[in-house]
């Protein structure tokens, strides 16, 4: 082994001086064509075979802490393919062996802790969604799908989604190296006369030092830069041909649940055991290579994590994202945003009623392109459950590129039917314009229509439109104004409003400066926003916000924020804070508060974010604050804790509350294909502990074992009368999942 080890090295120093004038000649003014190999390579994350040796190597350029910048640490990365595969490697070299971190083995571990080396590949070239697959040195896989090109990375950045690819990586002595292998027919894409253009961008990430350095370099005009398709590279294939294969994926599950019940006398609670024991498919088929179907019968997610505990202290509705991994699949292609959160297609919608899971009977998914379209088309449907009938979720999504390539005019249709009669349909219409340089504008409008509730398609009352003129830029001057308008109507039934019957401007004025090499800052930005909402039916002015902020993040990466806000808001009705542990009433209010947030680097085994409110909430006070720390120990082992503080007080009232929510988040991975996880919650607000302990065996990408247990403890077993149990109820399934390919 070290034989080979001394020779690897050897080979690379050559192979790095005969790559650099290649390098130096990259076509940063038109496509790169991708390398076809001309020889088998061995898949063991050495990329030394003689193949490799003819594929020019491609430039990266620093990104952070200084962008633009030669990176100071050498890397030879390269892209190549054959009639399967699309490879990248990448032999990434440290002067200081000590700056290499490899932290983590978990399948979707965060990146952000570890040295890393991925890429997101614009598969349509749409320049505006992609996939993501990344690695570190202990060769851990991570995977996910990007939308709307990154704006908004908590909800547009998708780590939940999976799909079939494979990657080997070796440790040396001061290198590490890496070789990804994607078949094509994981990958939807579309030919014209005979060429399929994609992007890509590379990262190498060095947390250790800290240094980002991409393919190609990438400006930081705009804020996840580098995982935005539309400040990717162009790349070219000839020839390019995609199987269609078929896979099969069954599932079975088995276990016990326990629920502690009242007994009929209602004087005591009592424990029942119930045996669970189901079974399940998915197919998905690639139709032509640029559309896929997906089919499931009796959908289960009983391996999906637990949701965050949180506590409602603002007038909108909370948004929870997505984990379910069919849902996961292609989002964008349903996508028609309202921002923050608010959608016309919310997936949650689906198989879930209040926060109990709802069996999915089964149901349909196509995806893809034809030329300029984009296009998907779904159904599901579900079982009656308590007072809901049994529902069909269908929905239509069309868009089409104009003018140019980062532009689209676009349509949705969504139906959400019951078996009693009930319905609920919306459709719209909606527009992404690029119109110069920076400048962007969007237009998007969209309709309801329910059973119980007169058609009024020439009315406001069911309507809902987004107006939105963007100056996209993190390079001086940048600004976002918006007009939203929400009828006291509009009801989508497979949707999310955060807000609804309301209407009003929106907007942000940055400005940031990059000081340069000089400075210990790596940017800082000062912003002023502001919105001004009202009621559509009363007219009443509901909200109206102005804050000032300054975000800032030096070169060693801490960062963080200094935020002020003041509101003055209208209520025309008591508004419930909590869970039901106070309520203000009717009438004007002014108050004003304060956001501090930090942040300490990633590139150490401690770290940590604090945030904060303090000051003035509606006629009394509030101050909540968040801490969350995060300790690696060695390879294989992450401790994280959570905790939020929530104290409201309305001294002239004599009332108010104090929250506190403490998660904890234990993670053990000895191999990249086992993990054991764990997420304890304890919420005062509903006196209750939710446990959450996940084993997962992942031999290779569609075969699992999962072991799942879950718990719910209540901590104040006398707030009623029969004392409750200790134990509301637990769960323990075990799954088992297994995908043939024909």
């Amino acid at each position: 082994m070290r034989n080979k080890m001394l020779i690897f090295c050897i080979l690379h120093i050559a192979f790095c001086n005969s790559t650099l004038a290649q390098q130096e000649s990259f076509p940063a003014d038109r496509p790169f064509k991708v390398t076809r190999l001309t020889g088998p390579i061995v898949f063991d994350g050495v990329p030394d075979e003689e193949a490799w040796q003819s594929v020019p190597a491609l430039p990266l350029t620093m990104h952070m802490p200084v962008s633009g910048n030669d990176p100071t640490q050498h890397s030879v990365v390269k892209i190549a393919y054959d009639d399967d595969y699309f490879y990248v490697s990448g032999v990434i070299y440290y002067s200081d062996k000590s700056k290499l971190r490899a932290i983590g083995k978990q399948r979707n571990y965060d990146l952000l802790y570890t040295s890393g080396f991925s890429f997101i590949l614009d598969t349509f070239h749409d320049r505006e969604n992609a996939v993501f697959f990344g690695t570190n040195p202990n060769g851990l896989r991570s995977d996910a799908t990007i939308k709307n090109d990154c704006e908004d990375e908590d909800t547009d950045f998708n780590a939940s989604w999976n799909t079939f690819w494979d990657v080997e990586t070796v440790i040396t002595g001061h290198s590490w190296s890496a070789e990804f292998r994607i078949p094509f027919s994981s990958l939807r894409f579309q030919s014209v006369g005979g060429k399929t253009s994609m992007g890509i961008t590379i990262m190498r990430w060095s947390p250790g030092l800290p240094e980002l350095a991409t393919f190609q370099n990438i400006s930081p005009k705009l804020s996840n830069s580098y995982f935005r398709p539309s400040q990717s590279a162009t790349i070219e294939f000839e020839g390019l041909l995609s199987t269609r294969p078929l896979y099969i994926t069954p599932y079975l599950i088995g276990g016990v649940g326990q629920l502690n019940e009242l007994n009929v006398a209602g004087s005591a609670y009592h424990m029942s055991s119930t045996p669970k024991y189901d079974a399940g498919l998915d197919l998905k088929y690639g139709i032509t290579n640029n559309m896929t179907l997906d089919v499931t019968f009796n959908t289960d997610f009983a391996q999906v994590e637990a949701d965050d505990q949180m506590i409602n202290l603002t007038r909108y509705s909370l948004f929870f994202p997505e984990k379910r991994v069919f849902f996961l699949e292609k989002t964008d292609a349903f996508d028609f945003s309202f921002l923050e959160g608010s959608n016309l297609f919310y997936s949650r919608r689906i198989g879930i009623h209040g926060n109990q899971s709802v069996r999915i009977y089964g149901g349909a998914r196509m995806t893809g392109r034809i030329e300029n379209w984009d296009i998907g088309v779904m159904s599901m449907q579900t079982e009656s459950f308590m007072d809901n009938p049994g529902e069909n979720f269908g929905a239509l999504r069309l868009k089409r590129n104009v003018l140019n390539p980062y532009s689209y005019v676009g349509g949705i249709a969504t139906s959400r039917l019951g078996i009693d009669g009930t319905y609920n349909v919306a459709y719209g219409l909606d527009g992404h314009f690029r119109v110069t340089g920076d400048e962007y504008f969007t237009f998007r409008m969209a309709q309801t229509i329910e059973d119980d509730v007169d058609n009024k398609p020439l009315e406001p009352d069911p309507t809902r439109m987004l107006i939105r003129w963007q100056r996209r830029s993190r390079v001086g001057l940048g600004y976002d104004f918006t007009y939203a308008y929400s009828g006291a109507q509009y009801n989508p039934g497979i949707g999310f409003e955060r807000k609804k019957n309301y209407h009003g401007p929106s907007g942000t004025i940055s400005y940031t400066w990059w000081p340069g090499e000089n400075s210990f800052l790596r940017m800082h930005s000062l912003s002023l926003e502001g919105f001004n909402y009202r009621n559509t039916l009363s007219g009443l002015n509901e909200t109206v916000n102005t804050s000032v902020s300054w975000e800032y993040q030096l070169k060693s990466m801490y960062g963080g924020r200094i935020k002020a806000d003041i509101f003055v808001e209208e209520l025309a009705d008591n508004l419930i804070l909590g869970n039901n542990q106070a309520e203000v009433p009717p009438g004007r209010y002014s108050f004003v508060y304060f956001s501090p947030m930090f942040y300490t680097s990633w590139a150490r085994n401690l770290s940590a974010i604090f945030a904060s409110v303090a000051g003035n909430f509606y006629d009394g006070w509030r101050f909540s604050f968040y801490v969350e720390p995060s300790l690696k120990i060695g390879t294989d082992f992450d401790l994280g804790v959570t905790y939020y503080l929530d104290h409201v007080d309305f001294p002239g009232r004599e009332t108010g509350f104090t929250n506190h929510i403490l998660g904890f988040k234990g993670l053990m991975t000895l191999t990249t294909r086992t993990s054991l996880s764990n997420f304890i919650q304890y919420n005062t607000a509903i006196d209750r502990v939710i446990a959450n302990v996940r084993f997962r065996y992942n031999p290779r990408e569609g075969n699992d074992f999962y072991v799942v247990y879950d718990e719910g403890m209540n901590t104040n077993i006398h707030r009623s009368s029969p004392a409750l149990p200790y134990s509301s109820g637990r769960t323990i399934l075990v799954k088992y999942t297994y995908t043939f390919l024909l």
